[in-house]
């Protein structure tokens, strides 16, 4: 189970004694959930997150922060990770990986319109179209292949066959040839910085893989398009809208569209029940992961002819 890591000014002093940005002038904690421990920075250089990574691995922190510097080579929006004065990205502060990155002034847009929503899948289509940085994983980290770490899990019986039943459909579909490729795989709402109204950066590459990028699109569906829980088949095309306006999606991809939709909550919900029910149990969240089970469970509901209709038949945005 992983602990927090607390910072204090002295610490984080210590810390900045490693890099070439200033003396320190301000420090306040951000909310980094469970996965972990940040600080937005003041120093006499500008604004900075620091960032302790209380669940991932040092080869982890260091493969994130050399994706970052080549997503800037390929002048992708996205947050740049900060060298210490030895050139080092990624620091061993004890026994857990530490980087600093640049802070983006924008704000976080929770109910996206249509137009946002259009910018969203663009910049994905755009990602996409980058090659695959050597190295990354050719998994998801808490996809279907991760499934059976339920198994025997007698509490959880219910909920693993009923992720088994999602994963079968998913593997059955695998049976068609669909492209892979640079996946952020963890594009909701929150993992994006808008500044008047216009997207300026996809933030959190922690979970990026060499993956199918129909998930990718799926997961951002999940996370975009589905405001208080509900479903929005009209945010999602506008989603796809935006998408196809710099990719155009093979027939495969777009047939197997609400699968990955489905697949992308049921992914979310597992994280989730691993999260709060295993590896940090939390009984006032315990039962997060329904949230996302419902989610899948409305996606799987609805008519697949209709959604495939809907979703790529083009509209006005306003």
């Amino acid at each position: 189970m992983a602990q927090l890591t607390v910072l204090t000014r002295q610490d984080v002093e210590h810390i900045l004694d490693r890099y070439e940005i200033g003396s320190l002038v301000n420090f306040t904690a951000l909310d980094g959930g469970l996965a972990n421990s940040s600080v937005r920075l003041e120093t006499e250089s500008g604004h900075y997150v620091l960032s302790v990574c209380d669940e991932k691995e040092m080869a982890e922190i260091s493969l994130l922060c050399n994706v970052l510097g080549y997503l800037e080579k390929h002048d992708f929006p996205t947050t740049r990770a900060v060298a210490t004065r030895d050139g080092s990205y990624c620091i061993d502060y004890r026994g857990k990986p530490l980087y600093l990155k640049g802070y983006i002034d924008g704000r976080v847009i929770e109910q996206l319109g249509p137009d946002q929503l259009f910018e969203v899948g663009a910049v994905l289509a755009r990602l996409h179209d980058i090659p695959p940085y050597p190295g990354l994983p050719q998994h998801f980290s808490y996809g279907l292949e991760c499934f059976d770490e339920l198994r025997g899990n007698v509490v959880a019986a219910s909920y693993y066959r009923w992720l088994s039943k999602c994963r079968e459909r998913v593997e059955a579909a695998r049976n068609v040839s669909l492209p892979r490729g640079f996946v952020h795989g963890d594009l909701f709402f929150d993992n994006m910085v808008f500044a008047d109204g216009r997207l300026v950066a996809l933030l959190d590459f922690e979970e990026a893989c060499h993956y199918y990028r129909i998930f990718d699109i799926g997961m951002t569906a999940v996370g975009c398009c589905a405001p208080g829980g509900s479903f929005s088949v009209d945010m999602t095309r506008a989603l796809i809208d935006g998408y196809q306006s710099i990719r155009k999606l093979e027939s495969e991809e777009r047939s197997l569209l609400q699968l990955h939709v489905e697949y992308g909550a049921a992914a979310t919900s597992f994280w989730r029940y691993r999260q709060y029910n295993i590896r940090n149990p939390d009984p006032a969240r315990r039962d997060h992961y329904l949230g996302m089970v419902e989610i899948a469970r409305q996606v799987n509901g609805l008519d697949g002819d209709q959604f495939e209709r809907s979703v790529f038949t083009e509209k006005s945005r306003r």
